[in-house]
């Protein structure tokens, strides 16, 4: 087994009634991005996840754990190297 280390993080999908664009929120991580549809959101989302977590292990902060109990849409992040 290697060493890559992964999380999942519930998201929510919105349709903005006004712009007609998918909006993605990982409401654990207080974040959000938005897409034309879906999956560009979800894409989106994902990447701000993976920067969002590079930016706590270098303020030094935790990295907030998702209950992955819930049914819904996760997406699954890679951990940054030397997050814990």
């Amino acid at each position: 087994m290697g060493s890559d280390q992964f999380l999942q993080f519930r998201v929510k999908l919105i349709e903005d009634a006004e712009t007609g664009q998918v909006v993605a929120e990982a409401p654990t991580l207080g974040i959000a991005d938005y897409g034309v549809d879906g999956p560009e959101a979800l894409n989106n989302l994902q990447e701000m996840i993976v920067f969002h977590l590079e930016c706590l292990q270098a303020e030094g902060q935790p990295i907030p754990q998702e209950d992955t109990d819930e049914e819904g849409i996760y997406l699954r992040v890679r951990l940054p190297v030397g997050a814990s």
